[in-house]
């Protein structure tokens, strides 16, 4: 699950949290700023009247068709995905697997942003998926915890968890 964050205005009241993902791309966005190296907390920009303008952008701003994501599906784990369309509370994706799927906003993540926050299983063989590390993402090459075998592999073949 994806850590939460709480949200602070500029008088230092807390207001309310949001997920991890959402605070950075504020912080990004220069309409907040970390209070804490943690990175636990937040506080919203002067400028921010109310915390709903600041955590409900229309997310065609976040997401556009054709861009390459991983997506949570019913397992709970993030697969490599396709944006096909982007409605107002939801994103439809098709998975690099070939199954079709939607998912709220907060269960949809950049590829570079997976990259960096997920813990990866890689497929080995037809069914099972083994726990490692990636060592490199350009070309993909995966390091197995069990056996430290490395090798190259496919984006198609990734699976994360938060």
């Amino acid at each position: 699950m994806e850590n939460k964050v709480s949200l602070y205005n500029s008088n230092d009241t807390k207001i309310g949290e949001t997920f991890t993902r959402r605070a950075r791309q504020l912080v990004r966005q220069q309409r907040a700023m970390w209070i804490d190296d943690t990175q636990t907390s937040i506080r919203m920009a002067p400028n921010m009247e109310n915390m709903g303008n600041a955590c409900n952008d229309p997310i065609e701003e976040i997401f556009t068709p054709n861009q390459l994501c991983f997506a949570s599906w019913h397992d709970h784990y993030y697969y490599p995905a396709v944006i096909s369309d982007v409605l107002p509370n939801l994103v439809k994706v098709v998975f690099l697997d070939g199954f079709s799927g939607q998912a709220p906003p907060h269960h949809v993540i950049g590829i570079q942003e997976g990259f960096e926050t997920l813990d990866f299983e890689c497929k080995y063989g037809w069914l099972s998926y083994y726990r490692g590390v990636l060592v490199s993402q350009q070309p993909i090459v995966f390091q197995y915890y069990d056996d430290g075998i490395v090798e190259y592999t496919e984006l198609r073949k990734l699976r994360g968890m938060r």
